[in-house]
């Protein structure tokens, strides 16, 4: 999907002659039901202005050009494209444009670039970053037919500003994408000239824009590899019936030719990320259209991050709204209790928007559509996922749907019991659990400073550990030098907050959720409910704050007590659902054992004697 394409006199001629950026924002506006930025607009005028001037002096007439490409299964749009041929290999160069008149850079270790008080990526590693994209999953690009160059063109930067932006740290990456400034226009076109200045850039543009998702055996590869080693991802008992239903019916839609969608429901625990994600990397071995999906931003970057090179099949809902038709064979949708009433954000007219429901887009977006989904996990208002909008939507739509419920438990050391407390305890079940002792370890406390000892002692021990906490304290940015806040306070006790991820692009890595799991770092603080979904611990400390407490015999939210911003919107009984929610989720990501602290006296005289009661009885 794109704003324009041609050849490049009429690109030359287009972008030269003034009103190109009209045409483009007309354009954009009719496939993202959005009108596009003042600062896109401007973008448009001047960058692909001053592009323009150099790519003239390429001299070949049958170079394509494609401008504004939006990456499959991504919100991400690559500025222009050049298609031609050097020695009869079809060629494609990409490049980074940026209206930039000064950056600088925060000091010698850092690698991002300042633009005023903003973080951003390299331009040259931007582009190279999207060329890698395009790599793992356009198929022209990840068959090796079509080989693809990226560059950086800053036209408006300052000397000093470029000399910054070719600094020695830059050198390893300016060797395979190359930047340019506003005097180098004789070098891009240079490049250009070079590397498609052969021809046959025409019917090569209209193959990409026509080309399939369909991710390079590296991809799929990696996917194998990590599940192989990795036992916590192999299928078992009904995990292994569901995945093999679903299996089944995507080779039956093959010939078909119709929809349908398979409903998976399951608690914490039950195994439908493993089932997902098996799916994910057999469907792509078999060389289907697959692709993982899901509504939170921690547990799609977890997962990026767990599968390294093949980060590119895990994307977000959003990224889905506006997917060609039938793009996929198959798409899994994790966490799809996060399912949102539209893919509307904070940019969408008043007048575009509720157009079109979410869960349509998902349904549109492949052949067979699968809901992992958790009836108890949602956690905004607008977040409204459950089995009656997947039966409701799916039989209006007359698309077959197959139901699944996965109840075997494979987390807290498989103590069903325990699951079942959980659940129980916070009445989202009315039958007592059965005892769980000798199976999985639930403690109480009344100071924070034993969590504190219960994490050290479990890394100690070389088991993973952290602390958890609901979202009764303001979450600080850090300050400029990096350090963080203690806006977690209890009595004298402080802590952080785990890193809140700032306005800026982040390697699914180096992304600050990631980091709080995967690093010491996340031993000295606490996470919330948003980094916390997603990820499991040998043992979690979890603080349960005054928002959710146990009056007159039920459990009661106190939203003034609470600085979660996606409850502002929630009101009632609402507010008490998803706080219940809340933590049902925070008491069930230890594998092993959970600690908890409760700072309400009556609500954990509730939990305790909820607890001695089920035991006793046992």
């Amino acid at each position: 999907m794109d704003l324009w394409y041609g050849s490049l006199p009429d690109f030359v001629e287009y972008a030269s002659g003034g009103g190109f950026e009209v045409i483009l924002a007309q354009k954009f506006e009719r496939l993202h039901r959005t009108e596009a930025s003042e600062g896109e607009v401007r973008s448009w005028k001047h960058s692909l202005r001053a592009l323009a001037d150099v790519a003239a002096k390429v001299g070949e007439d049958d170079v394509g050009v494609l401008v504004e490409y939006h990456l499959p299964l991504s919100e991400c749009r690559i500025d222009a494209m050049f298609f031609g041929s050097h020695a009869s290999q079809p060629r494609s160069v990409l490049v980074e444009l940026k209206q930039w008149t000064q950056v600088s850079l925060e000091d010698e270790f850092s690698e991002n670039v300042l633009v005023g008080p903003s973080e951003h990526v390299h331009p040259s590693q931007q582009a190279l970053d999207y060329a890698g994209f395009l790599t793992d999953i356009h198929s022209d690009f990840s068959s090796g037919e079509v080989a693809l160059q990226s560059c950086g063109f800053c036209h408006n930067l300052d000397a000093e500003s470029e000399r910054l932006l070719r600094d020695g740290r830059f050198a390893p990456l300016l060797q395979v994408s190359p930047l340019f400034g506003a005097s180098d226009g004789d070098a891009i076109a240079s490049l250009l000239r070079e590397q498609i200045g052969g021809g046959g850039g025409m019917s090569l543009v209209r193959r990409v824009r026509a080309g399939r998702f369909q991710p390079s055996p590296r991809v799929i590869d990696t996917l194998a590899a990590v599940l192989e080693r990795d036992r916590d991802w192999h299928l078992l008992d009904v995990q292994r019936k569901a995945y093999n239903r679903i299996v089944a019916e995507v080779a039956r839609q093959q010939q078909q030719h119709k929809r349908s969608a398979v409903l998976v429901r399951g608690g914490p625990g039950t195994g439908k990320t493993v089932v997902a994600v098996q799916l994910l990397a057999e469907m792509l071995k078999q060389k289907y259209r697959a692709a993982h999906s899901t509504g939170g931003k921690a547990f799609t970057t977890a997962l990026q991050a767990k599968f390294g090179g093949a980060r590119h099949v895990f994307t977000w809902n959003m990224s889905l709204r506006n997917a060609p038709d039938l793009e996929l064979d198959l798409l899994l949708v994790d966490e799809a209790h996060r399912i949102r009433k539209t893919s509307d954000n904070r940019f969408t007219k008043m007048s575009e928007r509720n157009r079109r429901a979410q869960v349509d887009e998902l349904l549109d977006a492949a052949k067979v559509t699968v809901f992992f989904l958790d009836e108890h996990q949602y956690m905004r208002p607008d977040e409204i996922g459950e089995t009656k909008l997947i039966v409701e939507t799916t039989t209006r739509r007359g698309i077959p749907l197959a139901e699944y419920d996965l109840d075997t438990q494979f987390r807290c050391a498989g103590s069903q019991e325990y699951m079942e407390w959980v659940d129980w305890v916070l009445g989202f079940r009315s039958i007592p659990p059965e005892d769980w002792r000798g199976r999985y370890r639930l403690d109480f406390t009344t100071s924070p400073y034993d969590l504190d000892d219960f994490v050290e002692e479990s890394t100690s021990n070389g088991e993973t550990a952290r602390m958890v906490a609901g979202f009764c304290w303001k979450w600080s940015a850090p300050l400029k030098d990096g350090t963080l806040l203690s806006d977690v306070v209890i009595d004298e006790w402080t802590r952080p907050w785990n890193r809140k991820p700032l306005n800026k692009q982040y390697r699914p890595e180096e992304h600050p959720y990631t980091k709080w799991a995967t690093t010491t770092d996340g031993e000295e603080q606490v996470g919330c409910i948003y980094s916390a979904q997603g990820f499991e611990f040998d043992r979690v400390g979890v603080i349960w704050g005054p928002d959710l407490v146990w009056r007159d015999g039920r459990w009661t939210g106190q939203k003034k007590q609470s600085k979660d911003p996606g409850l502002r919107m929630a009101n009632g009984e609402e507010v008490t659902r998803l706080l219940r929610n809340a933590y049902r989720v925070l008491l069930t990501r230890g594998m092993k054992g959970t600690k908890v602290l409760c700072l309400d006296q009556q609500t954990r005289e509730h939990l305790v004697k909820s607890t001695t009661s089920v035991l006793e009885l046992a």
